[in-house]
C-alpha cells in the first residue's frame, strides 16, 4: 500500500492532536497521583480515574502509531534555561518617545502582514514538594524520557515551535488562547529601560511583570500576549481533565516575568523587519487544591520575513 503523503497543514494538525492528547493524559496521571498521595484517594472515583487514564493512553498510542506510519515520529526538544539579571530605571526622554512611536506604528501594520515566527520555551525546576518524587516515579513507568518538567512543559508550550502567519489564518495557541501572533504593541516611553538606538534598530528591556493580565496594564502585556496567566492555567487543567476536573484545581498563583529583553528593527520606510524578545518566568507559587508547586522557565521568540 502506497504511503500517504500529507500536506504541511495536515502534518501540523497531527502534531497538535498528538500534543493535546499527551497533555490530557498527563493531566489525569498527575492529578490522580497528587490526590492519591494527599488523601489516600480510593474507591469508585479512583477506579474511574485509572480507567480514564488507561483509555487516554491507548488512544494516544494509536494516534502516535498512525502518525508514525504517515509522517515519521516527531521527536521532542529539550534544553536548559538560564537567567540573567536586568536593571536600570526607565526615563521618559524624547528618544524613548520617538522609539515607542515608531515601534507601535510599525507593529500595527506588521500584525496584518504575512511573517514567519519562531519560539523556544524551556521549563525547569518544577516541584510540588513532597509529591514530586512520587509523580516522577509514576511518569517514568509510562515514559522513561519524561518527568514533571516535561509534563508541565507540555501545558506551557515547551519546545521549539515555528510557523508562517497568514492574515486571517489559524494561529498556534495554548489553552485555547491565541498567544503567538505578533501583537500591535502599545508600548509607553516609560516602559523602555536601558534603551539603545542604532539607526532604526532599538534594543531595550522591560520592567518585571508580576502576575500580569492581558489587559495592557503592564509593559509585558503592551508588548505581547505570549505569557500564561493564572486563569489560563486553571482553565487548561480543567479542560485537560474534563469530567475528572474535580481531581485538581488552581487556588492561587504568584508568577513573575523577569529579565524581559527586546530588539526591534525597522527599515528606512519605518516598516518592521524583525522583532525578538526573551524573558525568564519565575513561578514562585502555584497553589493547587492539594499541593503547591514552584518552577521556572525561559522563552525566546522572534518574528521576521514580513511581506506587506
Amino acid at each position: 500500500m502506497a504511503k500517504v503523503q500529507l500536506t504541511p497543514e495536515e502534518i501540523a494538525a497531527k502534531k497538535i492532536r498528538r500534543s493535546n492528547g499527551w497533555t490530557r493524559f498527563w493531566a489525569i496521571v498527575v492529578a490522580l497521583v497528587l490526590v492519591g498521595a494527599a488523601t489516600g484517594f480510593v474507591g469508585n472515583k479512583a477506579q474511574t480515574a485509572r480507567t480514564e487514564a488507561e483509555e487516554a493512553l491507548k488512544e494516544q498510542q494509536e494516534a502516535i502509531q498512525q502518525a508514525s506510519a504517515n509522517t515519521g515520529v516527531i521527536g521532542g526538544v529539550s534544553g536548559n534555561g538560564s537567567v540573567a539579571t536586568g536593571g536600570g530605571t526607565a526615563a521618559v526622554t524624547d528618544e524613548a518617545q520617538a522609539a515607542v512611536d515608531a515601534i507601535n506604528a510599525a507593529t500595527a501594520a506588521a500584525a496584518n502582514a504575512t511573517y514567519d515566527w519562531a519560539r523556544n520555551c524551556v521549563v525547569s525546576n518544577i516541584s510540588v514538594g513532597d509529591q514530586t518524587e512520587a509523580i516522577n516515579n509514576v511518569i517514568h513507568r509510562i515514559d522513561s524520557n519524561a518527568d514533571l518538567n516535561s509534563v508541565v512543559g507540555g501545558f506551557l508550550g515547551q519546545g521549539q515551535k515555528s510557523g508562517t502567519n497568514q492574515p486571517g489564518g489559524d494561529v498556534a495557541s495554548i489553552f485555547g488562547n491565541d498567544q503567538y501572533p505578533l501583537k500591535a504593541t502599545s508600548l509607553q516611553a516609560a516602559d523602555l529601560q536601558n534603551l539603545t538606538v542604532e539607526g532604526t534598530k532599538y534594543t531595550f528591556s522591560l520592567p518585571t511583570a508580576d502576575n500580569p493580565q492581558k489587559d495592557g496594564q503592564t509593559a509585558l502585556s503592551r508588548l505581547t500576549n505570549d505569557f500564561i496567566t493564572e486563569q489560563e492555567v486553571s482553565d487548561g487543567i480543567a479542560n485537560a481533565l474534563g469530567a475528572l476536573s474535580f481531581l485538581l484545581s488552581v487556588k492561587s498563583g504568584d508568577v513573575s516575568f523577569e529579565d524581559i529583553q527586546v530588539t526591534v528593527e525597522l527599515n528606512d520606510a519605518g516598516q518592521l523587519t524583525s522583532l525578538s524578545y526573551s524573558y525568564f518566568m519565575n513561578v514562585k507559587s502555584l497553589e493547587l487544591s492539594i499541593a503547591t508547586g514552584t518552577g521556572s522557565g525561559t522563552v525566546e521568540a522572534s518574528y521576521s520575513n514580513f511581506v506587506y
